[in-house]
C-alpha cells in the first residue's frame, strides 16, 4: 500500500465525488446536497483530478465537461469502481470498530472442562450467540494444572476454575463466583445400594471407592476427609486408577467399585451405572470464572455480563475490576 502517495488525497474529495456521480454528473445539484457553493465544489473536484494525475501540474480527467450533464470518462468510471469498493470497506471499517468499542464483535479464548460443558456451558452458549452474534469463540479444555497458568501467560483469556485452589487469593486475578456444585453417587445398577432413593456416607462405609488420581484433580482428597468425618477410612482402589470421568464410569460398569463424582456427570447415561443423590451435604466445589485483573476487554466485560444473566448472579458481584 503506498501510503505516502495516498496521504495526498483528501477523503471528502473523494466522497464529493461519488455524491456528484449519486446527483447524476450535475455539480449543481451536488454542490446543493453538500450544502456549498457550486464553484467551490467544483474546486474540490479538480483537486481530486489533479492529485490523480502522475506528474505535478497534469490531472487525470474524471469528467467529460463538454456535455451536459458531464459524463465520466473511461478514467472516471473505473475510479466510481474501485473508490466504491474502498468506501465501503472503510464503512464496514467504521461500523465494526464501533461494534468493537462496545463489545458486540471480538475473540475469546476460554479454558473449560467437564464440569462446565455438561452444566451451564450449553445455554450460555446459545444465549451468547443470540446477543453477540459475531463474537468468535476458542474453547480450549485443560486441565486444573494448566487452568491459572495459562490464563496468567495470556494463552486463555478467562478459565472456567474449580475451587477452592492455591490460587484463589492471587492479586493480579479476579475470581467470578458462578456455581456451586453438589456431588453424587455412581452405582453399578445391580448394587444394593441402587434401590436407595438417596445416599449417606456412612452407607459406603464397606464398600470400594473408585476416585480420580488425587495428584490430578486435589479436590477428591476432601471425598476422603468427607468420609473419615462420617467414622469411616475408605476403601480406595489402588489397583486400578483413571482420571477421566468416563473411564471412571466404565470401572463403576464393569463393578470395579462405586464412586463420588460431581453432579454434572449425570448428563452422561452410562450403560449399567445409576446415580444416586448424596444425603449428606458436606461435599460441595465452587466454579468460578478467573480472569486478569488489569484486563480491559471490553468484549470480556461482555461476556462477563451474558454469563451473569444467564446465571442469574446477584448484581452486586464484581464482573470486571475489583
Amino acid at each position: 500500500m503506498n501510503l505516502e502517495g495516498l496521504n495526498d488525497f483528501e477523503f471528502r474529495q473523494i466522497c464529493y465525488f461519488m455524491m456528484l456521480v449519486e446527483a447524476e454528473n450535475s455539480f449543481s445539484d451536488a454542490a446543493m446536497r453538500v450544502g456549498i457553493k457550486q464553484g467551490a465544489f467544483s474546486q474540490r473536484i479538480q483537486a481530486l483530478e489533479e492529485n490523480l494525475g502522475i506528474v505535478k501540474g497534469e490531472k487525470v480527467e474524471l469528467f467529460d465537461r463538454s456535455t451536459r450533464p458531464a459524463t465520466l470518462t473511461d478514467a472516471g468510471k473505473v475510479f466510481l469502481k474501485e473508490a466504491g469498493i474502498a468506501l465501503t470497506h472503510f464503512d464496514r471499517a467504521v461500523a465494526q470498530a464501533r461494534r468493537a468499542d462496545q463489545g458486540e464483535v471480538g475473540h475469546l479464548t476460554l479454558g473449560i472442562h467437564n464440569s462446565v460443558a455438561n452444566s451451564i456451558l450449553p445455554k450460555l452458549l446459545k444465549e451468547l450467540r443470540r446477543r453477540l452474534p459475531d463474537l468468535h469463540l476458542d474453547l480450549r479444555e485443560v486441565t486444573v494444572q494448566q487452568e491459572i497458568s495459562l490464563l496468567k501467560e495470556r494463552q486463555l483469556d478467562l478459565v472456567f476454575h474449580r475451587s477452592p485452589s492455591i490460587y484463589d487469593k492471587d492479586p493480579d486475578l479476579i475470581f467470578m463466583p458462578i456455581l456451586q456444585e453438589s456431588f453424587l453417587v455412581a452405582l453399578p445398577g445391580a448394587h444394593w445400594l441402587a434401590k436407595a432413593e438417596q445416599i449417606s456416607l456412612p452407607m459406603l462405609k464397606n464398600e470400594a471407592i473408585v476416585l480420580p488420581s488425587l495428584d490430578v484433580l486435589p479436590f477428591y482428597k476432601d471425598v476422603i476427609k468427607g468420609c473419615q468425618k462420617s467414622g469411616f477410612e475408605p476403601r480406595i482402589v489402588e489397583a486400578v486408577k483413571a482420571t477421566g470421568i468416563v473411564t471412571l464410569l466404565s470401572l463403576v460398569a464393569a463393578e470395579i467399585g462405586i464412586s463420588i463424582l460431581p453432579s454434572h456427570v449425570q448428563v452422561l447415561q452410562r450403560e449399567g451405572v445409576v446415580y444416586r443423590p448424596l444425603r449428606d451435604k458436606i461435599l460441595s466445589r465452587k466454579m468460578t470464572i478467573a480472569y486478569r485483573k488489569a484486563d480491559s476487554s471490553v468484549v470480556l466485560r461482555k461476556f462477563l455480563e451474558v454469563t451473569q444473566d444467564v446465571i442469574k448472579l446477584p448484581p452486586d458481584i464484581p464482573i470486571h475490576g475489583s
